[in-house]
């Protein structure tokens, strides 16, 4: 039996006394408390990885830590500055979503949240992969992102964090590495979109 969740202004708070809490991503942008951090090793890995893909992604489209209060100040997330309305941009945005979801099993992060589109209507998601987080179609799927300025707010870029609901303790999670080369192999291989394409054809 899983318990409920009320998100106040100064965080999460837990009610009942069930075994897992899941959260939507947009109830759970709360405050880290426990100082600013430097990067944690799942988060440096990353960015290694995908500077060496030889794509279009450098240093200046990444962004991870920040004194601001969230997450990012807790050396538990990234910015991945790939805008899904841009058409050079997107493809690889997905590509990137579709390879972190296969290999979550090393690398053991908690959610995603980016957007797609329907025709001109922006389609706002995440992708829970580890608890607090969930959502209606389930773990490692895309599930709905009901708040409008949060989806708003990752239009420009894929975030993906390692962040367990913990004001102040960084977990096991964020120390996972040894995904590097996995992760490079994947985003180097020709895309789904083209792949598709190309078995599309006569």
């Amino acid at each position: 039996m899983l318990s409920t969740v009320a998100v106040e202004m100064k965080g999460v708070r837990r009610r009942g006394s069930a075994d897992v809490v899941l959260l939507r991503s947009e109830d759970t942008m709360t405050e880290w408390t426990g100082g600013h951090m430097p990067e944690c090793p799942a988060i440096a890995e990353l960015k290694a990885a995908l500077l060496a893909t030889g794509t279009i992604l450098t240093a200046d489209k990444l962004g991870t830590t920040r004194p601001d209060g969230s997450r990012h100040d807790a050396g538990l997330a990234m910015d991945i500055m790939l805008d899904s309305r841009r058409i050079d941009e997107k493809p690889l945005a997905d590509q990137i979503i579709a390879a972190v979801v296969k290999l979550h099993s090393r690398m053991r992060w908690s959610d995603i949240l980016y957007t797609d589109w329907n025709a001109t209507t922006p389609v706002y998601f995440h992708i829970p992969g580890a608890p607090p987080f969930g959502g209606p179609n389930g773990m490692l799927k895309k599930n709905p992102n009901h708040n409008l300025k949060l989806g708003m707010d990752h239009i420009n870029h894929v975030h993906i964090d390692w962040w367990t609901g913990s004001a102040t303790t960084l977990l096991p999670s964020s120390r996972a590495t040894g995904f590097k080369d996995s992760l490079v192999q994947e985003l180097q291989k020709p895309p789904q979109w083209l792949v598709d394409y190309v078995n599309s054809l006569p």
